[in-house]
């Protein structure tokens, strides 16, 4: 078993000039924490990218209220149905019986139709 004698630099430095800085065995703590650190930036990176891009699908699809998510209590109940068509778009098929035509827009692309 090592001493920690072993480790310890001598107390004469005029017996061993050429004996340069005591190193330990552990890795530099800024490299570590270096690492942590690039790999929580890649981290929030992504996390960032897919809230965009949801934020993006939100943005150009309807309004909450369209898609039967409302805030207010007294509004008509509806059901909404996301389906996956062919290609990057999709489909929304929505139950309107109880809106009135004036309360129903579409926006297709940015078009309202």
């Amino acid at each position: 078993m090592f001493c920690r004698m072993h480790f310890m630099p001598p107390m004469s430095s005029s017996l061993f000039p050429w004996l340069g800085p005591v190193r330990t065995l552990w890795p530099h703590p800024g490299t570590l924490f270096a690492e942590l650190e690039r790999e929580l930036r890649l981290e929030m990176e992504r996390a960032r990218e897919f809230m965009s891009s949801f934020e993006q699908l939100l943005s150009s699809g309807s309004s909450t209220g369209r898609l039967g998510i409302t805030s207010d209590p007294r509004a008509p109940s509806s059901s909404a149905a996301l389906t996956a068509g062919p290609g990057e778009g999709f489909s929304v098929c929505q139950d309107v019986k109880d809106f009135a035509p004036e309360q129903l827009s579409v926006k297709v692309v940015g078009r309202k139709v």
